[in-house]
């Protein structure tokens, strides 16, 4: 098995012919279903047909017998209608039920499925085999017709049962035929489809792999097919466009060699220029565009590792919130030309007024973060008035007038091993929200803010 998938993954003409196959395979099975549903169809109407010819052959006798409540009669009447090849079970119903009789296999008033014996006593079933409970039926009305009467007198009803069984038993040798002649089409156009896709096909092909296989791939030669059938088709073309690419591949392989030294030297040349395209670009990344502070992505990620050297050492860690007052509608009032000279200037302030070892980052828009290492609350918030105090201080101009607006900020202590950037930042967000609402320009504690609260 392995060897044959190896085989069939190598040959394209066994590729081909088992899609072939497959496609005829699915059609031919689709055509003898169709057509073994087809016999089947006709069959069993032949069978309905043979059955409604028995009412004119036993329906008099039945008649008789129901009229002169000669059980003894219609037992032998429906024994010799159930003996007929093509019936499976018969059903008497008289109307005043006392003639009512069941031989074989019958269906009760719910349509369930019932056997009964030639006595008419209900037994085991005794069919069995496909089809054998897929009953159908043709019921007829019985008379009696006398001299002494001048219309017919209604009886009641007999109903004769037949089954798919005995129609797979007439069709079975069709259906042999049928499949035979099927499988025999089926297997004789897979090996004519083998023997001429391979012959044309697939020899060519491996010939043509083979002598590919021994090109000298440092001075490669033209090669020759020995295809004697045609002369011209797809494999010659094909052959004959790998010889003109040989031919062109020998040309040019001066014209590469100097290319290739060209291209060293492009390398090179783009190499530095990507580790200088590199390098700003993780500036770009780490780095706010407008303040030239850590954006929030570097903020973070330096403030993780500020507040897990922190929790390691045992030192206090404080982060301050600040938001400018009225931003928006300083940008309406002013333009956003003066919003982004404001932030820029409230950045270098920033930068002028903390240590080195302070980490300062722009959130996004008007808000601003602060990581001070190593200080506590009431150290914190002196930075914070500080901060404060200095943003007050900035004046910018604008057609003839001076600009001035102020920040408001919230400040937080770390709890020792407990706390996240995120944390943090909520807590201080929420200190920072109670100075907007005591009126703006002011620094409030999370811990005031919880004891107020």
């Amino acid at each position: 098995m392995p060897s044959l998938l190896k085989h069939y993954r190598r040959s394209i003409a066994l590729h081909l012919l088992l899609v072939i196959f497959g496609i005829y395979f699915l059609v031919a099975v689709l055509v003898t279903v169709i057509q073994l549903y087809k016999e089947y169809e006709n069959t069993k109407k032949e069978f309905y047909n043979e059955i409604q010819t028995l009412p004119s052959t036993f329906g008099k006798g039945i008649s008789d017998s129901v009229w002169t409540y000669n059980q003894e009669l219609l037992q032998s009447i429906l024994q010799g209608m159930y003996n007929l090849p093509i019936v499976v079970g018969v059903k008497v119903s008289s109307l005043d039920q006392k003639m009512d009789f069941q031989i074989g296999a019958v269906l009760n008033e719910q349509h369930q499925f019932e056997y009964y014996d030639s006595k008419g006593r209900p037994t085991e079933q005794t069919l069995t085999g496909l089809g054998s409970q897929a009953l159908f039926d043709h019921e007829f009305p019985i008379y009696y017709q006398g001299p002494a009467f001048d219309q017919k007198i209604p009886l009641g009803t007999v109903t004769l049962y037949s089954n798919d069984q005995l129609v797979f038993e007439r069709l079975k040798y069709g259906f042999i035929l049928i499949l035979v002649n099927s499988i025999i089409k089926t297997c004789m156009l897979w090996f004519i489809i083998y023997f001429f896709i391979n012959k044309y096909l697939g020899k060519p092909l491996k010939e043509f792999t083979f002598k590919i296989h021994q090109q000298d791939t440092h001075s490669p030669k033209p090669i020759d097919l020995a295809i004697n059938w045609t002369d011209k088709n797809e494999l010659l073309v094909l052959k004959d466009s790998y010889n003109q690419m040989i031919q062109r591949v020998n040309n040019n392989q001066l014209e590469l060699l100097k290319l290739n030294q060209e291209l060293d030297e492009k390398v090179k040349a783009r190499t530095q220029d990507l580790e200088l395209a590199k390098e700003n670009a993780e500036l770009l990344a780490y780095s706010d565009p407008l303040t030239k502070l850590n954006n929030r992505r570097a903020f973070f990620d330096s403030g993780k590792q500020s507040l897990n050297q922190a929790d390691t050492q045992k030192h206090s860690l404080s982060l301050i919130m600040i938001d400018l007052d009225n931003f928006k509608k300083l940008n309406d009032t002013y333009g956003h030309a003066m919003g982004d000279k404001v932030l820029i200037a409230f950045a270098d302030m920033l930068k002028s007024s903390l240590s080195s070892t302070d980490i300062i980052g722009r959130l996004g828009g008007e808000e601003f973060a602060v990581i001070l290492p190593n200080t506590g609350e009431e150290k914190a918030l002196q930075i914070a008035e500080m901060l404060s105090q200095k943003a007050s201080q900035i004046e910018l101009i604008h057609e003839q007038s001076l600009v001035h607006f102020t920040a408001s900020m919230g400040v937080v202590v770390n709890p020792q091993g407990n706390a996240t950037i995120d944390s943090l930042l909520a807590q201080a967000d929420k200190a920072l929200y109670f100075s907007k609402r005591q009126g703006r320009n002011q620094v409030t504690a999370y811990s005031s803010v919880v004891t107020t609260t």
